[in-house]
């Protein structure tokens, strides 16, 4: 898969694809979570991903292919798997980023994640200089209390998924959904 620049602006990220068994587990620790939290928006299976970087309004998809491809230049496929329930807090009232930890293959990632930050800033993207956690979003503004969290923490997670290559997708609003389209696949 190929792409050339354009000069229409592109809502763009780059990020790991799950595998199917990936999806299966994530879908029943959503409906858990659903069914078990006060409200929220929800991330549709089919767009759950491993965000590695987010790259917001762009038409340089030839410079961000290139950076991709340099960053994967001396990466070796890497194991990976769902870890556990946990959140980012987001807000007074209990409104937090619902996800989902990985582990595995964590340095590999790291070192995939940094290459990718410096074949980007190469290119002249600045640097996103928070601290990298990798992780599967399952929802934004979800509430609920800690007896859930515990709950969801104990939920047993085992899916693993082999890294063999990183996507560039656009992420577009489709009849107020989000859809996300494949651009670029780089693999190594």
């Amino acid at each position: 898969m190929t792409v050339y620049d354009t000069e229409v602006n592109m809502r763009l990220f780059i990020a790991i694809g799950l595998s199917d068994g990936m999806r299966r587990e994530l879908a029943g620790v959503s409906k858990a979570l659903k069914e078990r939290s006060s409200g929220g928006r929800f991330v549709p299976v089919e767009n759950m991903h491993i965000t590695l970087r987010f790259l917001g309004e762009t038409d340089a998809l030839y410079d961000i292919a290139d950076a991709m491809r340099e960053a994967c230049r001396d990466i070796r496929p890497f194991t990976l798997a769902l870890s556990e329930y946990d959140f980012f807090d987001k807000a007074a009232g209990g409104k937090r980023t619902a996800l989902v930890t990985v582990r595995g293959g964590l340095n590999e990632l790291s070192i995939l994640h940094e290459a990718l930050e410096a074949a980007l800033a190469d290119r002249g993207f600045p640097r996103d200089h928070k601290r990298y956690v990798p992780h599967i979003t399952l929802g934004r503004n979800v509430e609920h209390d800690e007896l859930v969290t515990a709950e969801m923490k104990r939920i047993p997670l085992s899916a693993e998924t082999t890294v063999s290559g990183i996507t560039l997708f656009e992420s577009v609003r489709v009849r107020g959904r989000m859809v996300y389209t494949p651009l670029h696949r780089e693999r190594f």
